[in-house]
């Protein structure tokens, strides 16, 4: 199944590693996508479409590659510190940013998961004050798959999160 990553699956990767990031030396990642080889051992514990695979295996591969520099995997049942502390890691090491605005830790009390109702949409509503987005991408899994970009580049990021197998949430 060597035709999940096409050329075009490589340009729009390369494009939104770009857009996550201020980093002028994308080189070693590009490497490591123009040589990215998908493991063909595939089977599945239920019976599923070839579209749904293709999705599956796609997103899969979007994380691969994205994880953990450009990504953070988190899993749902996570406390919203370790949220924050990705989040300013992701900030930092991709942008420069070391000082970050969170929504007010004090609103979570020790039980709030990052799965919570209304967690990351306050983490974004504080990033976005700062220029940033976040959202999760939709990995078919139970966890989240967080991606920081600027807001200005949202419309291109989502496009190409669609292009790419998957959709922001």
């Amino acid at each position: 199944m060597q035709w999940l990553i096409t050329d075009e699956f490589r340009q729009d990767l390369k494009k939104l590693v770009a857009l996550l990031t201020n980093s002028l030396d994308l080189q070693w990642i590009n490497d490591v996508i123009d040589h990215y080889e998908w493991d063909e051992e595939f089977e599945t514990d239920y019976l599923v479409s070839e579209d749904e695979l293709i999705a599956f295996r796609q997103v899969e591969i979007l994380g691969d590659i994205l994880q953990p520099e450009f990504m953070l995997q988190i899993d749902w049942k996570e406390s919203v510190d370790e949220l924050k502390s990705g989040i300013a890691d992701l900030l930092l090491n991709n942008f420069g940013v070391n000082r970050v605005s969170f929504p007010n830790m004090r609103h979570y009390d020790n039980r709030t998961t990052v799965s919570n109702d209304g967690v990351l949409a306050d983490f974004n509503r504080e990033l976005k004050k700062q220029g940033f987005n976040l959202a999760n991408v939709i990995s078919g899994d139970d966890n989240l798959w967080i991606i920081v970009y600027p807001t200005t580049a949202h419309n291109e990021v989502e496009y190409l999160i669609n292009q790419l197998g998957s959709e922001l949430e």
